[in-house]
């Protein structure tokens, strides 16, 4: 049960809504997350400007979505860890590239040098060791793709932090974090 209300787009001010429908023009639907969101409208226009802000950088949606998986299971947050797994299936992402990264692995050696380097940013508050940037660098990944992974963790951040605090009902079909699904 949410311990921050949902606010439905027939309770929701004006602008709030009006946020709302765009989610679900992009969407199809307004995940359950967005409408607790809608209680604040800063806290939902801030989530959605940095959202929409990764979108348009270089690393590909899959890389992204693997970014969130690797966020959200650091992070023990099954919301998300739920929500990002349904997009990696409708971005096609075989399930197990998907698990995987949930885990920190690719067999891709520039994948796995994000996926190293958004581990060590969550663990030492991006305090990373000069020798993850020196081997992510090696592996293809620029400054400017740095700044845009360090931007997504920050969102993961924000959504992971977000839903556990609210307890966010999951309104997609429920991933466990790995930890939470062997204890």
């Amino acid at each position: 049960m949410n311990r921050i209300p949902i606010i439905s787009r027939d309770k929701a001010p004006s602008g709030i809504a009006d946020l709302y429908d765009a989610v679900k023009r992009k969407l199809g639907l307004v995940p359950n997350m967005v409408q607790v969101l809608g209680g604040s409208s800063s806290g939902l226009k801030g989530y959605l400007a940095l959202s929409g802000a990764v979108s348009e950088g270089t690393l590909e949606t899959r890389t992204r979505e693997k970014i969130a998986l690797r966020v959200a299971e650091l992070n023990d947050c099954n919301y998300c860890l739920s929500a990002h797994t349904a997009i990696g299936g409708l971005l096609k992402v075989p399930s197990e590239e998907l698990e995987s990264a949930r885990a920190g692995e690719s067999p891709d050696s520039r994948e796995q040098a994000i996926l190293d380097l958004v581990e060590l940013i969550v663990k030492t508050r991006g305090d990373v060791p000069d020798a993850i940037l020196d081997d992510a660098r090696s592996a293809g990944v620029g400054n400017g793709e740095i700044i845009e992974i360090v931007a997504n963790v920050a969102l993961n951040l924000f959504t992971n932090y977000f839903n556990r605090l609210a307890r966010t009902e999951i309104d997609f079909p429920l991933v466990r974090s790995l930890e939470t699904a062997t204890a």
